[in-house]
């Protein structure tokens, strides 16, 4: 089986869970998914390294207390301390956090499938509020400052 294919398998009855007909990746190997109208969720095949690659943005990283931030995701990167196996980068040019999970494909089990999407979602979410929570104290405390 293909690696389109069979992601698009995995697609179609996750779709069919969710009650959304004809899930599947677009032209360009890619798959949009709106969560909770908060976590947005991108899946795309990379056929060449034979990975699905799923991410999340997250928020972005405001300029005051952004040391702190990242001091902050840094150290739950630390062998996957808060991510659940996923990892926080931050895309330069927006400067917006990322969350990613890679998944090797073929699946060796695809029953964990909707598993493993369910928990990149719930981290997504704590990772959403978490960020905000954070910048929030970073304004208020540099309004405090000055």
């Amino acid at each position: 089986m293909d690696l389109k294919k069979e992601v698009n398998v995995l697609l179609e009855k996750l779709g069919a869970s969710l009650g959304l007909q004809d899930l599947s990746l677009d032209d360009n190997n890619h798959c949009i998914l709106l969560f909770d109208d908060k976590v947005i969720l991108n899946l795309e095949l990379d056929e060449d390294n034979e990975l699905l690659v799923v991410y999340s943005y997250i928020g972005e990283v405001p300029f005051e207390g952004r040391e702190n931030i990242f001091e902050t995701l840094l150290e739950s990167n630390f062998f996957w301390r808060n991510t659940q196996g996923a990892t926080l980068g931050i895309d330069k040019h927006t400067q917006t956090v990322v969350l990613a999970y890679p998944m090797e494909l073929p699946l060796k089990n695809k029953n964990v499938f909707e598993e493993r999407l369910a928990v990149f979602v719930d981290i997504t979410e704590k990772w959403i509020d978490r960020l905000d929570k954070m910048a929030q104290e970073a304004e208020a405390l540099a309004n405090e400052e000055r």
